[in-house]
C-alpha cells in the first residue's frame, strides 16, 4: 500500500479532482496520507479512486508506539 496513488472527486464541483499518496513515516512508524490540491482536469487513466474505508482503517488499525526512535 505504501507509494500507491489514488484519486478523490470534489463533493462540490465534479470536474475537480485530488490525489492522495499513502507515504510510510519511519519517524512514527505509521503510513499516512499525503493531500494535494484539487485540480481542474480528469484523473489519470489507470489510478483508482479512493476506497471509501481506507482512511479510517489507517488511522485505526496502525500501531501507536510511544517510544521515539
Amino acid at each position: 500500500m505504501i507509494g500507491r496513488m489514488y484519486y478523490q472527486k470534489n463533493a462540490k464541483n465534479e470536474n475537480e479532482y485530488r490525489t492522495i499518496r499513502l507515504h510510510f513515516n519511519p519517524f512514527c512508524n505509521k503510513i499516512v496520507p499525503q493531500w494535494s490540491n484539487f485540480i481542474v482536469g480528469v484523473p489519470p487513466e489507470g489510478m483508482k479512486p479512493l476506497p471509501p474505508n481506507l482512511l479510517g482503517s489507517l488511522s485505526r488499525f496502525q500501531a501507536h508506539t510511544p517510544e521515539f526512535y
